[in-house]
């Protein structure tokens, strides 16, 4: 099992701040390096850089570290204390045609952390044509303005140009970024110009990318509505846009947006579990938000929800604005909004549980222990929830040949992650005493191979 928890260590160099993280993935070791000034001055911007490292990215990373002497010695010390050694070289899967890539674009939603993302994205753009790749997730601030970038680095080869990018500030007049931060159509090398015709950190930027070896670029970006944040995918090649290196990324074009689309969507998914995690909102406070939200007063919400007017008013309402430190429940509700905790549409979803007439409903995974209701609840009263068929088979494929597990439909509140007792009996399976263990059941290690449950915490 990797850890989660960062070991971190805080350096100030003249008026810049550097707060460099190092934690265990799923693929490896996650080496962050967070750039801030110690001033706040209007303006600013966060940077952050996340590489997976290797004997490789590290050497690059360190080579081009403007406050190496330093920051070497730091970074040394912190991937040392790591529980797992650090490679030479990280390993790539081979992706072959476009099904194959369809589908790893498919799994990007499942992936568990940050390491895997990188693993993933380096594989699927390499198929593509790419061999060079970064996402951007950018971050706005309540104005409007970029506060933050967090980069992450697809190839062990570019950590080196990755700093140089940070170093030289190439972010603030980056022609790709600002055509992403309006767009959301594909941006390619050649809608620069000829590089002989650009001035300035443009010039410069294009002198440098080419010998590095990045010569024809596709930057796809990814927005969706009212999210703060944007995601913008850059892949390149070593081939001119002359001797038709585009060629490649411009018939693979639909898949870099969609696999933008699925990167952007990995970061939103994990901060909205984050906040509804922070916030301690009940599934009926979030209902009450919801109905705020659409206009109604807590009078309507009382009747619509049969509750008790009293309760809701000197109970339930002042938890809820004690949980988002709010004046009034109006605030609460845009507070809530702004979280992206609210329903876009609908306030249901349908999702997927599975379940065994023999084991029972599948509760989740714990440090790598599969619970199910008949067998080992272990007080759990909320089952797994998959959100398709595809990512629920995940459990049905770990299974001995034989098995009887099968999927079933329920339908649980849109904010869900997992569904309730009265939500799997409202559905047509049995529901189950979660302090109970049938000790007639097969044993743990019966055969039941578990999956991964809920997604972590936190990517950061």
């Amino acid at each position: 099992m990797f850890s989660c928890e960062p070991k971190v260590q805080t350096i100030c160099v003249g008026a810049e701040s550097i707060q460099l993280r190092v934690r265990e993935g799923k693929a490896g070791i996650l080496l962050e390096r967070d750039l801030r000034s110690l001033g706040n001055r209007l303006g600013d911007v966060r940077v952050t850089q996340v590489v997976l490292a290797c004997k490789r990215s590290l050497q690059g990373f360190l080579r081009a570290e403007p406050y190496s002497r330093v920051i070497e010695p730091a970074v040394h010390k912190m991937i040392e204390s790591a529980t797992n050694r650090m490679p030479q070289q990280i390993s790539s899967r081979e992706l072959h045609g476009r099904d194959a890539i369809h589908s790893a674009i498919r799994e990007i939603s499942r992936v568990p952390d940050e390491s895997e993302l990188i693993a993933n994205v380096r594989a699927i753009t390499r198929a593509m044509g790419a061999s060079t790749a970064f996402f951007f997730l950018c971050e706005r601030s309540a104005e409007g303005e970029i506060a933050a970038y967090r980069i992450l680095i697809a190839s062990p080869d570019d950590t080196a140009a990755a700093q140089t990018y940070v170093a030289k500030r190439w972010y603030a007049t980056d022609p790709f970024l600002m055509h992403a931060g309006k767009s959301q159509r594909p941006y390619f090398s050649s809608d620069v110009g000829f590089l002989e015709n650009l001035t300035g950190s443009w010039r410069d930027m294009g002198e440098f990318a080419r010998a590095v070896g990045m010569r024809s670029w596709i930057v796809a970006p990814a927005h969706l509505p009212r999210a703060s944040k944007f995601g913008v995918l850059y892949a390149s090649n070593s081939t001119l846009p002359a001797d038709h290196g585009e060629e490649p990324l411009r018939e693979n074009r639909v898949f870099f947006g969609a696999l933008s689309a699925e990167l952007l969507d990995w970061y939103i998914s994990r901060d909205k579990a984050l906040a509804l995690k922070r916030s301690a909102l009940s599934t009926l406070e979030i209902q009450i938000l919801d109905a705020t939200a659409r206009g109604q007063t807590l009078d309507q919400i009382a009747l619509s929800l049969d509750l008790s007017e009293t309760a809701l008013r000197e109970r339930i309402s002042a938890s809820i604005r004690s949980k988002l430190a709010a004046k009034n429940i109006i605030e609460a509700a845009r507070l809530a909004d702004e979280m992206g905790l609210l329903a876009a549409g609908s306030e249901r979803k349908v999702a997927y549980v599975v379940h065994s007439p023999r084991w029972g409903t599948f509760l989740g995974e714990i440090l790598g222990v599969p619970f199910w209701s008949n067998v080992n609840p272990e007080g759990l009263e909320r089952a797994a929830i998959f959100a398709d068929v595809l990512t629920a088979r995940e459990v049905l494929d770990s299974q001995l040949p034989g098995h009887d597990c099968v999927l079933h439909r329920v339908d649980v509140h849109h904010a869900a992650q997992t569904a309730s007792i009265d939500d799997c009996v409202a559905a047509g399976l049995p529901g189950w005493a979660p302090g109970c263990t049938n000790s007639g059941a097969p044993a743990d290690d019966s055969g039941t191979v578990g999956v991964l449950g809920a997604p972590p915490a936190t990517y950061h």
